[in-house]
C-alpha cells in the first residue's frame, strides 16, 4: 500500500501557489542597503516600522493580528516590529528604537484600501519615513544602518506615491500586503 502524500500547511500552499504575488520590484539600492541588509551580523536586529491600516482585502488573517506581522516572520534574522498610528506620527518612543537597529525597515502602505479608509494615510505616512530618515541622518551612531522603504500601493495614485518617495535610497514596491506578497518582498530583499 502506497504511503499517503504528505500534506502541507494552507500557508505553504498559498506561498507556493503565489510566486509572484504583489509583484515585489526593487526600485533602487543607491545606498547599497540591500547588501548591508543581506549581511547583518548575528546580533543585529532589523526595526521594521509598520503602519495601522486594515487588514488586505480577502486576508485569512486573525482579526487581532497586525497585517505585516508575516513580513516580520519572513525576514531570515531577528525583527523588532514597532507599528505607528497614521494620526500620531513619529514619537519618541519610535526614536528609542532606532539605535539598537542593524537595519531599518520602514513601510509605507498606500493601497486602495487603505487610501479609501484614509484619504491622508499616503502623506502621513511619508511624513513618518521622513522622520526616521532625519533622525538617521542626525545620529553618527547610524551612519552605516541601511535604511528601506517597502512602498504597498495600487490603482492610480501609485507612481505618484513612488515618486514622492525619491528621496529615500531604498526602494522596494508591491501592489498588495497579503501574505504571499509580503514574503516575495523578503525574497526580492534576501535574493532567495
Amino acid at each position: 500500500m502506497p504511503s499517503p502524500a504528505p500534506r502541507t500547511s494552507n500557508l505553504t500552499a498559498l506561498l507556493q501557489s503565489a510566486p509572484t504575488a504583489g509583484d515585489p520590484t526593487l526600485v533602487r539600492d543607491s545606498s547599497h542597503a540591500v547588501t548591508r541588509l543581506r549581511h547583518l551580523n548575528e546580533a543585529e536586529v532589523i526595526t521594521m516600522f509598520t503602519p495601522f491600516v486594515p487588514h488586505p482585502p480577502g486576508s485569512s488573517l486573525a482579526r487581532d493580528m497586525d497585517p505585516f506581522e508575516p513580513l516580520g516572520r519572513a525576514f531570515p534574522r531577528q525583527v523588532r516590529h514597532v507599528p505607528y498610528r497614521l494620526d500620531y506620527g513619529m514619537t519618541e518612543t519610535h526614536a528609542d528604537f532606532l539605535p539598537a537597529s542593524g537595519a531599518i525597515v520602514v513601510v509605507i502602505c498606500s493601497s486602495q484600501n487603505v487610501l479609501s479608509y484614509d484619504a491622508r494615510a499616503y502623506e502621513r505616512q511619508l511624513r513618518f519615513a521622513q522622520g526616521v530618515m532625519k533622525r538617521v541622518a542626525e545620529t553618527k551612531s547610524l551612519a552605516s544602518v541601511p535604511v528601506v522603504v517597502l512602498l504597498v500601493s495600487n490603482g492610480p495614485a501609485r507612481q505618484t506615491h513612488e515618486y514622492g518617495l525619491k528621496d529615500f535610497p531604498t526602494l522596494v514596491t508591491l501592489n498588495d500586503y497579503s501574505t504571499a506578497a509580503l514574503t516575495n518582498a523578503v525574497r526580492v530583499l534576501f535574493e532567495k
